[in-house]
Protein backbone atom coordinates (compact mmCIF):
# COMPACT_ATOMS: atom_id res chain seq x y z
CA UNK A 1 0.00 0.00 0.00
CA UNK A 2 1.53 3.31 -0.96
CA UNK A 3 1.21 5.64 2.17
CA UNK A 4 2.25 8.97 0.09
CA UNK A 5 -0.89 10.16 -0.01
CA UNK A 6 -1.91 9.41 2.90
CA UNK A 7 1.22 11.37 4.31
CA UNK A 8 0.20 14.36 1.84
CA UNK A 9 -2.95 14.69 3.43
CA UNK A 10 -1.91 14.25 6.63
CA UNK A 11 1.05 16.88 6.28
CA UNK A 12 -2.08 18.92 4.86
CA UNK A 13 -4.51 18.75 7.37
CA UNK A 14 -1.83 19.28 10.42
CA UNK A 15 -1.54 22.55 8.48
CA UNK A 16 -5.08 23.45 7.83
CA UNK A 17 -5.63 22.88 11.27
CA UNK A 18 -2.80 25.17 12.90
CA UNK A 19 -3.91 27.87 10.60
CA UNK A 20 -6.40 29.76 12.91
CA UNK A 21 -3.35 30.47 15.96
CA UNK A 22 -1.69 32.31 12.93
CA UNK A 23 -4.99 34.16 11.98
CA UNK A 24 -5.96 34.92 15.51
CA UNK A 25 -2.41 35.68 16.05
CA UNK A 26 -2.06 38.47 13.15
CA UNK A 27 -5.38 39.64 13.88
CA UNK A 28 -4.60 40.67 17.65
CA UNK A 29 -0.87 41.45 16.79
CA UNK A 30 -1.86 43.63 13.43
CA UNK A 31 -4.98 44.47 13.41
CA UNK A 32 -7.45 42.70 11.17
CA UNK A 33 -7.60 45.23 8.68
CA UNK A 34 -3.77 45.73 8.22
CA UNK A 35 -3.48 41.54 8.68
CA UNK A 36 -5.66 41.10 5.58
CA UNK A 37 -4.33 44.16 3.63
CA UNK A 38 -0.90 42.82 3.73
CA UNK A 39 -1.80 39.00 3.74
CA UNK A 40 -3.62 39.51 0.42
CA UNK A 41 -1.84 42.01 -1.24
CA UNK A 42 1.16 39.11 -1.33
CA UNK A 43 -1.13 36.75 -2.10
CA UNK A 44 -2.84 38.51 -5.29
CA UNK A 45 0.70 39.42 -6.69
CA UNK A 46 1.52 35.71 -6.96
CA UNK A 47 -1.59 34.80 -8.71
CA UNK A 48 -1.93 37.55 -10.63
CA UNK A 49 1.49 36.23 -12.18
CA UNK A 50 0.31 32.84 -12.37
CA UNK A 51 -3.11 34.43 -14.46
CA UNK A 52 -0.69 36.13 -16.83
CA UNK A 53 1.44 33.32 -17.49
CA UNK A 54 -1.06 30.74 -17.71
CA UNK A 55 -3.59 33.29 -19.97
CA UNK A 56 -6.47 32.55 -17.01
CA UNK A 57 -7.85 36.08 -17.08
CA UNK A 58 -9.90 35.63 -19.68
CA UNK A 59 -13.44 35.32 -18.70
CA UNK A 60 -16.57 35.35 -20.74
CA UNK A 61 -18.87 38.30 -20.13
CA UNK A 62 -21.71 36.35 -18.97
CA UNK A 63 -19.44 35.00 -15.78
CA UNK A 64 -18.47 38.35 -14.63
CA UNK A 65 -21.99 38.50 -12.63
CA UNK A 66 -21.27 35.16 -10.80
CA UNK A 67 -17.74 35.88 -10.33
CA UNK A 68 -18.01 39.24 -8.35
CA UNK A 69 -21.05 37.67 -6.65
CA UNK A 70 -19.04 35.01 -5.37
CA UNK A 71 -15.68 37.13 -4.96
CA UNK A 72 -17.58 39.80 -3.04
CA UNK A 73 -19.65 37.86 -1.12
CA UNK A 74 -18.22 34.77 -0.87
CA UNK A 75 -14.23 35.67 -0.93
CA UNK A 76 -14.23 38.96 0.84
CA UNK A 77 -17.00 38.09 3.39
CA UNK A 78 -15.09 34.94 4.41
CA UNK A 79 -12.26 36.78 4.78
CA UNK A 80 -13.59 39.91 6.84
CA UNK A 81 -15.70 37.74 9.11
CA UNK A 82 -12.69 35.12 10.16
CA UNK A 83 -9.88 37.77 10.57
CA UNK A 84 -12.21 40.33 12.49
CA UNK A 85 -14.07 37.07 14.35
CA UNK A 86 -10.40 35.54 15.40
CA UNK A 87 -9.57 38.54 16.80
CA UNK A 88 -12.39 38.44 19.56
CA UNK A 89 -12.67 34.36 20.15
CA UNK A 90 -10.27 31.79 20.99
CA UNK A 91 -8.61 29.61 17.75
CA UNK A 92 -9.79 26.32 19.39
CA UNK A 93 -13.58 28.08 19.54
CA UNK A 94 -13.18 29.83 16.07
CA UNK A 95 -12.14 26.08 14.50
CA UNK A 96 -15.15 24.51 15.96
CA UNK A 97 -17.26 26.68 14.29
CA UNK A 98 -15.66 26.72 11.08
CA UNK A 99 -16.00 22.97 11.51
CA UNK A 100 -19.81 23.72 10.52
CA UNK A 101 -18.50 24.79 6.91
CA UNK A 102 -20.15 21.00 5.64
CA UNK A 103 -23.31 21.99 6.79
CA UNK A 104 -23.60 24.98 5.79
CA UNK A 105 -22.42 24.10 1.94
CA UNK A 106 -25.19 21.27 2.21
CA UNK A 107 -28.06 24.13 2.94
CA UNK A 108 -26.76 26.36 0.39
CA UNK A 109 -27.14 23.95 -2.25
CA UNK A 110 -30.34 23.08 -1.40
CA UNK A 111 -31.27 27.02 -1.17
CA UNK A 112 -28.81 28.08 -4.04
CA UNK A 113 -28.98 24.96 -6.65
CA UNK A 114 -32.67 23.12 -4.80
CA UNK A 115 -30.55 20.34 -3.97
CA UNK A 116 -33.04 17.87 -2.11
CA UNK A 117 -32.12 17.32 1.72
CA UNK A 118 -32.59 13.97 2.76
CA UNK A 119 -34.21 12.98 6.42
CA UNK A 120 -30.96 11.96 7.39
CA UNK A 121 -29.21 15.16 6.00
CA UNK A 122 -31.32 17.07 8.09
CA UNK A 123 -31.03 15.41 11.08
CA UNK A 124 -27.47 16.05 10.62
CA UNK A 125 -28.03 19.81 9.93
CA UNK A 126 -30.41 19.78 13.12
CA UNK A 127 -27.13 17.99 15.44
CA UNK A 128 -24.49 20.05 14.10
CA UNK A 129 -26.58 23.41 14.65
CA UNK A 130 -27.30 22.45 18.16
CA UNK A 131 -23.92 21.51 18.54
CA UNK A 132 -23.36 25.49 17.64
CA UNK A 133 -25.40 26.78 20.14
CA UNK A 134 -24.20 24.42 23.15
CA UNK A 135 -20.68 25.36 22.02
CA UNK A 136 -21.94 29.30 22.60
CA UNK A 137 -24.00 28.72 25.36
CA UNK A 138 -21.85 26.86 27.49
CA UNK A 139 -18.53 29.49 27.50
CA UNK A 140 -20.87 32.27 27.46
CA UNK A 141 -21.52 32.10 30.99
CA UNK A 142 -17.30 32.03 31.70
CA UNK A 143 -16.82 34.71 29.12
CA UNK A 144 -15.17 37.95 30.63
CA UNK A 145 -16.16 39.83 27.32
CA UNK A 146 -19.57 38.51 26.53
CA UNK A 147 -20.52 41.05 23.97
CA UNK A 148 -17.12 40.41 22.01
CA UNK A 149 -17.44 36.59 22.33
CA UNK A 150 -20.55 36.71 21.01
CA UNK A 151 -19.86 38.98 17.86
CA UNK A 152 -16.80 37.28 17.74
CA UNK A 153 -18.56 34.14 17.42
CA UNK A 154 -21.39 35.24 14.82
CA UNK A 155 -18.60 36.68 12.73
CA UNK A 156 -16.80 33.37 12.16
CA UNK A 157 -20.15 31.62 11.60
CA UNK A 158 -20.60 34.31 8.85
CA UNK A 159 -17.42 33.62 7.38
CA UNK A 160 -18.01 29.75 7.14
CA UNK A 161 -21.79 30.90 5.75
CA UNK A 162 -20.11 33.16 3.47
CA UNK A 163 -17.41 30.14 2.21
CA UNK A 164 -20.35 28.21 1.71
CA UNK A 165 -21.70 30.60 -0.78
CA UNK A 166 -18.44 30.77 -2.36
CA UNK A 167 -17.97 26.80 -3.06
CA UNK A 168 -21.31 26.44 -4.25
CA UNK A 169 -21.71 29.70 -6.28
CA UNK A 170 -18.38 28.85 -7.83
CA UNK A 171 -18.84 25.33 -8.57
CA UNK A 172 -19.67 26.64 -12.60
CA UNK A 173 -16.93 28.38 -13.04
CA UNK A 174 -14.28 25.63 -11.38
CA UNK A 175 -15.95 23.88 -14.02
CA UNK A 176 -15.54 26.21 -16.78
CA UNK A 177 -11.96 28.16 -15.83
CA UNK A 178 -10.31 25.19 -13.78
CA UNK A 179 -9.55 25.32 -9.88
CA UNK A 180 -6.39 27.22 -9.96
CA UNK A 181 -8.05 30.02 -12.39
CA UNK A 182 -10.91 30.40 -10.84
CA UNK A 183 -9.28 30.53 -7.34
CA UNK A 184 -6.79 33.09 -8.11
CA UNK A 185 -9.54 35.41 -10.36
CA UNK A 186 -11.96 35.51 -6.94
CA UNK A 187 -8.85 36.09 -4.97
CA UNK A 188 -7.61 38.93 -7.07
CA UNK A 189 -10.69 40.94 -7.21
CA UNK A 190 -11.47 40.18 -2.96
CA UNK A 191 -8.11 41.75 -2.94
CA UNK A 192 -9.04 44.78 -5.36
CA UNK A 193 -12.22 45.38 -2.94
CA UNK A 194 -10.40 44.58 0.68
CA UNK A 195 -8.06 46.92 0.29
CA UNK A 196 -9.55 50.51 -0.36
CA UNK A 197 -11.94 48.88 2.18
CA UNK A 198 -9.25 48.63 4.95
CA UNK A 199 -6.09 50.16 4.13
CA UNK A 200 -5.39 53.27 6.08
CA UNK A 201 -2.85 55.50 6.67
CA UNK A 202 -1.38 53.23 9.54
CA UNK A 203 -1.18 49.81 7.04
CA UNK A 204 2.29 51.17 6.15
CA UNK A 205 3.68 51.91 9.50
CA UNK A 206 2.40 48.46 10.22
CA UNK A 207 4.15 46.81 7.58
CA UNK A 208 6.93 48.50 9.06
CA UNK A 209 6.92 47.78 12.40
CA UNK A 210 6.35 43.88 11.87
CA UNK A 211 8.02 41.89 13.63
CA UNK A 212 10.15 38.40 12.50
CA UNK A 213 7.71 36.38 14.52
CA UNK A 214 4.87 38.37 12.52
CA UNK A 215 6.58 37.62 9.09
CA UNK A 216 7.06 33.94 9.96
CA UNK A 217 2.91 33.51 11.00
CA UNK A 218 2.61 35.48 7.30
CA UNK A 219 4.96 33.27 5.77
CA UNK A 220 2.97 30.51 7.31
CA UNK A 221 -0.50 31.60 5.93
CA UNK A 222 0.54 33.09 2.61
CA UNK A 223 2.85 30.09 1.68
CA UNK A 224 2.59 26.89 3.70
CA UNK A 225 -1.00 26.99 4.32
CA UNK A 226 -2.22 28.50 0.74
CA UNK A 227 0.13 27.15 -1.65
CA UNK A 228 2.01 24.30 -0.55
CA UNK A 229 -0.66 22.52 1.72
CA UNK A 230 -3.10 23.20 -1.36
CA UNK A 231 -0.66 20.94 -3.56
CA UNK A 232 -0.17 18.21 -1.12
CA UNK A 233 -3.66 18.45 -0.61
CA UNK A 234 -4.33 17.80 -4.11
CA UNK A 235 -2.14 15.19 -4.34
CA UNK A 236 -3.53 13.00 -1.76
CA UNK A 237 -7.13 13.72 -3.15
CA UNK A 238 -6.30 12.48 -6.30
CA UNK A 239 -4.74 9.30 -5.46
CA UNK A 240 -7.25 8.17 -2.75
CA UNK A 241 -10.76 8.03 -2.92
CA UNK A 242 -12.78 11.33 -2.18
CA UNK A 243 -14.78 9.82 1.11
CA UNK A 244 -11.24 9.07 2.36
CA UNK A 245 -9.65 12.17 2.14
CA UNK A 246 -12.93 13.81 2.90
CA UNK A 247 -12.42 11.95 6.31
CA UNK A 248 -9.58 13.39 6.85
CA UNK A 249 -10.87 17.18 7.68
CA UNK A 250 -12.68 15.88 10.27
CA UNK A 251 -9.10 15.95 11.94
CA UNK A 252 -9.00 20.28 10.75
CA UNK A 253 -11.05 21.61 13.82
CA UNK A 254 -9.72 18.98 16.58
CA UNK A 255 -6.24 20.12 15.84
CA UNK A 256 -7.39 23.40 15.90
CA UNK A 257 -8.48 23.23 19.42
CA UNK A 258 -5.01 21.43 20.14
CA UNK A 259 -2.72 23.97 18.98
CA UNK A 260 -5.18 26.79 20.20
CA UNK A 261 -4.24 24.73 24.13
CA UNK A 262 -1.02 23.91 23.60
CA UNK A 263 0.77 27.38 21.42
CA UNK A 264 -1.18 30.12 22.90
CA UNK A 265 -2.29 28.29 26.46
CA UNK A 266 -5.71 28.59 25.63
CA UNK A 267 -8.52 26.51 27.57
CA UNK A 268 -10.50 23.54 26.65
CA UNK A 269 -13.64 24.19 28.04
CA UNK A 270 -16.68 21.11 28.44
CA UNK A 271 -18.77 23.80 26.30
CA UNK A 272 -15.90 23.13 23.25
CA UNK A 273 -15.88 19.54 24.00
CA UNK A 274 -19.73 18.62 23.78
CA UNK A 275 -20.37 21.34 21.44
CA UNK A 276 -17.76 20.26 19.29
CA UNK A 277 -18.92 16.75 19.29
CA UNK A 278 -22.34 17.52 17.95
CA UNK A 279 -20.83 19.33 14.97
CA UNK A 280 -18.59 17.09 13.93
CA UNK A 281 -21.51 14.14 14.47
CA UNK A 282 -24.42 16.34 12.45
CA UNK A 283 -21.18 16.73 9.37
CA UNK A 284 -20.96 13.53 9.39
CA UNK A 285 -24.23 12.44 9.00
CA UNK A 286 -25.08 15.18 6.61
CA UNK A 287 -22.23 14.19 4.28
CA UNK A 288 -22.82 10.25 5.05
CA UNK A 289 -26.49 10.77 3.36
CA UNK A 290 -26.08 10.79 -0.32
CA UNK A 291 -24.59 7.33 -0.17
CA UNK A 292 -26.21 6.10 2.79
CA UNK A 293 -30.64 5.53 2.52
CA UNK A 294 -33.04 6.49 4.93
CA UNK A 295 -36.83 5.00 4.84
CA UNK A 296 -39.03 7.58 7.05
CA UNK A 297 -38.29 9.79 10.02
CA UNK A 298 -39.72 7.22 11.94
CA UNK A 299 -36.43 5.45 12.01
CA UNK A 300 -34.64 8.25 12.21
CA UNK A 301 -36.79 9.59 15.47
CA UNK A 302 -36.09 5.08 16.89
CA UNK A 303 -32.88 5.33 16.44
CA UNK A 304 -31.80 8.89 18.18
CA UNK A 305 -33.90 7.78 20.77
CA UNK A 306 -31.84 4.26 21.02
CA UNK A 307 -28.40 6.04 21.20
CA UNK A 308 -29.52 8.55 23.29
CA UNK A 309 -30.74 6.10 26.03
CA UNK A 310 -27.99 3.85 25.92
CA UNK A 311 -25.86 7.30 25.94
CA UNK A 312 -27.41 7.71 29.50
CA UNK A 313 -26.95 4.42 31.14
CA UNK A 314 -23.42 5.02 32.62
CA UNK A 315 -25.36 8.70 33.92
CA UNK A 316 -27.42 6.50 35.66
CA UNK A 317 -25.76 3.75 36.96
CA UNK A 318 -22.68 5.68 38.23
CA UNK A 319 -25.47 7.43 39.79
CA UNK A 320 -26.99 4.02 41.40
CA UNK A 321 -23.04 2.46 42.15
CA UNK A 322 -22.48 5.60 44.37
CA UNK A 323 -25.80 5.80 46.60
CA UNK A 324 -25.67 2.38 46.66
CA UNK A 325 -22.85 -0.40 46.03
CA UNK A 326 -21.53 -1.52 42.45
CA UNK A 327 -23.54 -4.91 43.78
CA UNK A 328 -27.11 -3.77 44.27
CA UNK A 329 -26.59 -1.56 41.22
CA UNK A 330 -26.17 -4.35 39.21
CA UNK A 331 -28.22 -6.54 40.79
CA UNK A 332 -31.16 -4.41 40.58
CA UNK A 333 -30.52 -3.89 36.69
CA UNK A 334 -29.65 -7.45 35.69
CA UNK A 335 -32.47 -9.16 37.82
CA UNK A 336 -35.19 -6.81 37.16
CA UNK A 337 -34.60 -7.21 33.40
CA UNK A 338 -34.35 -11.51 33.57
CA UNK A 339 -37.84 -10.72 35.47
CA UNK A 340 -39.01 -8.51 32.83
CA UNK A 341 -37.43 -10.20 29.88
CA UNK A 342 -39.32 -14.14 31.44
CA UNK A 343 -43.22 -11.65 31.77
CA UNK A 344 -42.22 -10.58 27.60
CA UNK A 345 -41.25 -14.18 26.34
CA UNK A 346 -44.49 -15.26 27.92
CA UNK A 347 -46.45 -12.94 25.34
CA UNK A 348 -44.26 -12.80 22.37
CA UNK A 349 -43.35 -16.66 22.51
CA UNK A 350 -40.22 -17.68 20.55
CA UNK A 351 -39.39 -20.72 18.49
CA UNK A 352 -38.13 -23.98 20.27
CA UNK A 353 -34.28 -23.94 20.30
CA UNK A 354 -31.67 -27.12 19.49
CA UNK A 355 -29.28 -27.35 22.32
CA UNK A 356 -26.74 -26.54 20.25
CA UNK A 357 -27.97 -23.14 20.17
CA UNK A 358 -28.99 -23.47 23.91
CA UNK A 359 -25.09 -23.71 24.47
CA UNK A 360 -24.22 -20.43 22.33
CA UNK A 361 -26.96 -18.82 24.46
CA UNK A 362 -25.79 -19.16 27.70
CA UNK A 363 -21.84 -18.98 26.33
CA UNK A 364 -23.34 -15.21 25.31
CA UNK A 365 -25.57 -14.54 28.56
CA UNK A 366 -23.11 -15.42 31.26
CA UNK A 367 -19.32 -15.08 30.05
CA UNK A 368 -20.57 -12.01 27.60
CA UNK A 369 -23.65 -10.25 29.21
CA UNK A 370 -23.25 -10.76 32.49
CA UNK A 371 -19.05 -10.82 32.29
CA UNK A 372 -19.94 -6.63 30.57
CA UNK A 373 -22.59 -5.99 33.60
CA UNK A 374 -20.40 -7.10 36.31
CA UNK A 375 -16.85 -5.87 35.60
CA UNK A 376 -18.88 -2.59 34.54
CA UNK A 377 -20.55 -2.07 37.71
CA UNK A 378 -17.63 -2.73 39.88
CA UNK A 379 -15.20 -0.34 37.60
CA UNK A 380 -18.09 2.66 37.44
CA UNK A 381 -17.35 3.25 40.98
CA UNK A 382 -14.10 4.76 40.68
CA UNK A 383 -14.61 6.04 36.69
CA UNK A 384 -17.10 9.25 36.02
CA UNK A 385 -19.86 8.57 33.67
CA UNK A 386 -18.25 10.96 31.17
CA UNK A 387 -15.62 8.52 31.13
CA UNK A 388 -17.22 5.43 31.11
CA UNK A 389 -19.26 6.14 28.06
CA UNK A 390 -16.11 7.23 25.81
CA UNK A 391 -14.33 3.78 27.20
CA UNK A 392 -17.94 2.15 26.00
CA UNK A 393 -17.30 3.87 22.11
CA UNK A 394 -14.69 1.12 22.25
CA UNK A 395 -17.50 -2.03 21.97
CA UNK A 396 -17.40 -1.54 17.89
CA UNK A 397 -13.78 -2.19 17.66
CA UNK A 398 -14.07 -5.59 19.99
CA UNK A 399 -16.65 -6.86 18.53
CA UNK A 400 -14.81 -6.67 15.24
CA UNK A 401 -11.87 -8.00 16.59
CA UNK A 402 -14.18 -11.01 18.39
CA UNK A 403 -15.22 -11.29 14.43
CA UNK A 404 -12.29 -12.55 13.71
CA UNK A 405 -10.89 -14.30 16.14
CA UNK A 406 -14.33 -16.10 17.05
CA UNK A 407 -16.30 -16.34 13.96
CA UNK A 408 -13.14 -16.38 11.60
CA UNK A 409 -13.72 -12.94 9.54
CA UNK A 410 -10.98 -11.29 8.24
CA UNK A 411 -8.45 -8.78 9.39
CA UNK A 412 -8.41 -5.55 7.77
CA UNK A 413 -6.12 -2.72 7.99
CA UNK A 414 -8.43 -0.43 9.02
CA UNK A 415 -9.31 -2.71 12.09
CA UNK A 416 -5.88 -3.24 12.65
CA UNK A 417 -4.99 0.75 12.43
CA UNK A 418 -8.84 1.52 14.20
CA UNK A 419 -7.80 -0.85 17.15
CA UNK A 420 -4.36 0.64 17.44
CA UNK A 421 -5.89 4.37 17.96
CA UNK A 422 -8.76 3.45 19.75
CA UNK A 423 -5.99 1.99 22.38
CA UNK A 424 -3.90 4.63 22.16
CA UNK A 425 -7.13 6.77 23.15
CA UNK A 426 -7.75 4.39 26.16
CA UNK A 427 -3.59 4.38 27.46
CA UNK A 428 -4.03 8.31 27.50
CA UNK A 429 -7.67 8.21 29.87
CA UNK A 430 -5.06 5.32 32.00
CA UNK A 431 -2.31 7.67 31.78
CA UNK A 432 -4.15 10.93 32.21
CA UNK A 433 -5.61 9.13 35.77
CA UNK A 434 -2.20 8.85 37.38
CA UNK A 435 -0.61 11.72 36.05
CA UNK A 436 -3.55 14.40 36.94
CA UNK A 437 -5.81 12.81 39.87
CA UNK A 438 -9.29 14.18 40.39
CA UNK A 439 -10.49 11.30 43.28
CA UNK A 440 -13.02 10.07 41.60
CA UNK A 441 -10.69 8.34 38.46
CA UNK A 442 -8.66 5.04 39.31
CA UNK A 443 -6.56 2.81 36.83
CA UNK A 444 -8.06 -0.44 38.24
CA UNK A 445 -11.92 1.39 37.38
CA UNK A 446 -10.53 2.21 33.93
CA UNK A 447 -9.05 -1.18 33.27
CA UNK A 448 -12.51 -3.02 34.44
CA UNK A 449 -14.64 -0.79 32.31
CA UNK A 450 -12.71 -1.19 29.24
CA UNK A 451 -12.74 -5.68 30.08
CA UNK A 452 -16.21 -4.93 30.37
CA UNK A 453 -16.75 -3.66 26.56
CA UNK A 454 -14.72 -6.67 25.80
CA UNK A 455 -17.51 -8.66 27.35
CA UNK A 456 -20.05 -7.20 25.01
CA UNK A 457 -17.79 -7.62 22.16
CA UNK A 458 -18.15 -11.67 23.10
CA UNK A 459 -21.67 -11.31 23.42
CA UNK A 460 -22.71 -9.68 20.19
CA UNK A 461 -20.33 -12.29 18.40
CA UNK A 462 -21.74 -15.36 20.04
CA UNK A 463 -25.08 -15.00 20.02
CA UNK A 464 -25.60 -13.21 16.17
CA UNK A 465 -26.17 -16.83 14.77
CA UNK A 466 -28.68 -17.83 17.14
CA UNK A 467 -30.47 -14.23 16.47
CA UNK A 468 -30.60 -14.84 12.93
CA UNK A 469 -32.37 -18.30 13.62
CA UNK A 470 -34.73 -17.76 15.74
CA UNK A 471 -35.36 -13.44 15.70
CA UNK A 472 -33.15 -11.20 17.92
CA UNK A 473 -35.86 -9.99 20.14
CA UNK A 474 -36.52 -13.51 21.76
CA UNK A 475 -33.26 -14.89 21.76
CA UNK A 476 -32.01 -11.33 23.51
CA UNK A 477 -35.06 -12.11 26.03
CA UNK A 478 -33.57 -15.62 26.35
CA UNK A 479 -30.31 -14.36 27.03
CA UNK A 480 -31.12 -11.58 29.45
CA UNK A 481 -33.08 -14.23 31.80
CA UNK A 482 -29.86 -16.37 32.40
CA UNK A 483 -27.44 -13.41 32.93
CA UNK A 484 -29.87 -13.10 35.95
CA UNK A 485 -29.80 -16.68 37.34
CA UNK A 486 -26.54 -15.94 39.32
CA UNK A 487 -27.93 -12.37 40.73
CA UNK A 488 -28.36 -14.49 44.07
CA UNK A 489 -24.78 -14.99 44.54
CA UNK A 490 -24.41 -11.12 44.86
CA UNK A 491 -26.67 -10.30 47.41
CA UNK A 492 -24.77 -9.80 50.68
CA UNK A 493 -26.29 -9.36 53.92
CA UNK A 494 -26.50 -5.68 53.65
CA UNK A 495 -29.17 -5.99 50.51
CA UNK A 496 -32.25 -5.97 52.04
CA UNK A 497 -31.26 -2.79 54.37
CA UNK A 498 -30.40 -0.85 50.99
CA UNK A 499 -33.46 -1.59 49.05
CA UNK A 500 -35.74 -0.20 52.45
CA UNK A 501 -33.57 2.81 52.09
CA UNK A 502 -33.41 3.96 48.52
CA UNK A 503 -35.84 6.44 47.56
CA UNK A 504 -37.07 7.85 44.61
CA UNK A 505 -34.42 9.10 42.97
CA UNK A 506 -33.03 5.69 42.87
CA UNK A 507 -36.23 3.81 42.05
CA UNK A 508 -36.86 5.95 39.09
CA UNK A 509 -32.78 5.24 38.32
CA UNK A 510 -33.53 1.72 38.27
CA UNK A 511 -36.57 1.74 36.49
CA UNK A 512 -34.96 4.10 33.53
CA UNK A 513 -32.05 1.65 33.08
CA UNK A 514 -34.07 -1.62 33.16
CA UNK A 515 -37.07 -0.30 31.05
CA UNK A 516 -36.39 2.98 28.48
CA UNK A 517 -32.64 2.16 28.37
CA UNK A 518 -32.69 -1.56 27.95
CA UNK A 519 -35.89 -2.91 26.32
CA UNK A 520 -37.07 0.20 24.70
CA UNK A 521 -34.36 1.36 23.39
CA UNK A 522 -33.69 -2.54 22.24
CA UNK A 523 -36.67 -2.40 20.31
CA UNK A 524 -36.54 1.05 18.84
CA UNK A 525 -32.75 -0.20 17.55
CA UNK A 526 -34.13 -3.21 16.16
CA UNK A 527 -36.95 -1.41 14.33
CA UNK A 528 -34.91 1.17 13.09
CA UNK A 529 -32.17 -1.49 11.58
CA UNK A 530 -35.36 -2.74 10.01
CA UNK A 531 -35.30 0.59 8.02
CA UNK A 532 -32.12 2.07 7.07
CA UNK A 533 -28.36 0.25 6.39
CA UNK A 534 -26.37 -1.09 9.16
CA UNK A 535 -23.62 1.34 7.77
CA UNK A 536 -25.85 4.46 8.62
CA UNK A 537 -27.12 3.00 12.11
CA UNK A 538 -23.42 2.74 12.75
CA UNK A 539 -23.04 6.59 12.32
CA UNK A 540 -25.47 6.80 14.83
CA UNK A 541 -23.79 5.04 17.65
CA UNK A 542 -20.63 8.04 17.73
CA UNK A 543 -23.91 10.47 19.94
CA UNK A 544 -23.34 7.83 22.64
CA UNK A 545 -20.47 9.49 24.25
CA UNK A 546 -21.45 12.80 23.68
CA UNK A 547 -24.83 12.12 25.51
CA UNK A 548 -22.69 10.59 27.97
CA UNK A 549 -20.22 13.22 28.39
CA UNK A 550 -22.98 15.75 28.14
CA UNK A 551 -24.68 14.06 31.10
CA UNK A 552 -22.20 13.66 33.61
CA UNK A 553 -21.15 16.91 33.08
CA UNK A 554 -24.73 18.31 33.22
CA UNK A 555 -26.47 15.99 35.50
CA UNK A 556 -23.78 14.97 37.75
CA UNK A 557 -21.77 17.62 37.87
CA UNK A 558 -18.31 16.37 36.34
CA UNK A 559 -15.36 18.09 35.39
CA UNK A 560 -13.89 18.16 31.76
CA UNK A 561 -10.12 17.07 32.07
CA UNK A 562 -7.46 16.83 29.40
CA UNK A 563 -7.68 13.02 29.59
CA UNK A 564 -11.06 13.00 28.29
CA UNK A 565 -10.49 15.15 25.76
CA UNK A 566 -7.87 13.69 24.12
CA UNK A 567 -8.35 10.07 25.05
CA UNK A 568 -11.85 10.48 24.02
CA UNK A 569 -10.94 11.77 20.53
CA UNK A 570 -8.90 9.36 19.82
CA UNK A 571 -11.43 6.35 21.17
CA UNK A 572 -14.01 7.80 18.61
CA UNK A 573 -11.18 8.13 15.85
CA UNK A 574 -10.43 4.67 16.34
CA UNK A 575 -13.63 3.61 16.53
CA UNK A 576 -14.46 5.46 13.17
CA UNK A 577 -11.61 4.34 11.50
CA UNK A 578 -12.60 0.51 12.41
CA UNK A 579 -16.05 0.45 11.47
CA UNK A 580 -16.03 2.80 8.27
CA UNK A 581 -12.29 2.68 7.09
CA UNK A 582 -13.64 -0.26 4.09
CA UNK A 583 -16.46 2.05 3.23
CA UNK A 584 -14.73 5.10 2.81
CA UNK A 585 -12.29 2.91 0.07
CA UNK A 586 -15.68 1.79 -1.26
CA UNK A 587 -17.61 5.18 -1.54
CA UNK A 588 -17.16 6.95 -4.48
CA UNK A 589 -18.34 10.89 -4.00
CA UNK A 590 -18.78 13.47 -6.61
CA UNK A 591 -15.10 14.38 -8.10
CA UNK A 592 -13.96 17.48 -5.98
CA UNK A 593 -16.32 17.57 -2.74
CA UNK A 594 -13.95 16.48 -0.59
CA UNK A 595 -11.15 19.50 -1.82
CA UNK A 596 -14.18 21.84 -1.50
CA UNK A 597 -15.43 21.43 2.13
CA UNK A 598 -13.17 23.54 4.04
CA UNK A 599 -11.12 26.86 3.73
CA UNK A 600 -8.23 27.53 5.84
Amino acid sequence: MDIRPLLALAFTVIVWGIHPIFIRGLSLALGPADHLVIRYVIVALVYIAGLVATGGWRVAREDWPRLLAVSIFGMVGYNLGSAFGFELVSAGMGSLIIGTQPLLIALAAAIMEREKLSVTAIAGLVIGFCGIFLLVAKDLAVATDMTGFLVGCAEVFISGLCWAIYVVGGRPLVHKYGSFGTTALTITLATAVMVPLLASSTTLVTLKAMTVQNWVEMAYMAGLSTFIATITWNYGAARVAAAAAGAFLYLIPIIGVAAGAHFLGEIITAGMVLGGGLILAGVAITQFAPALRLQGGTALAAILFAVTMWGLIPVAMRFLVLELTPATAMVLRVYLAGLLAILVLFFVGVRPIAWRDWGRIAIAALAGNLGYQVLAAYGMETVPASWTGLLFGLEPVFIALFAVLLAGERITFWLVVGITVAMLGTAALMIGSTLTPTGDVSLMGLALVTISTMGWGIYTVVIRPVSGRYGSFPVTCVALAISALPMPFFVGGEFPAIIGGMGLAEWLAVAFVVMPATFLATTAWNYALGHMESLLAGVFLYVQPVVAAIGGILILGEKLSWPLAAGGGLIILGVGLAQFGPLLQRMQWAKGDSSSTFRQ
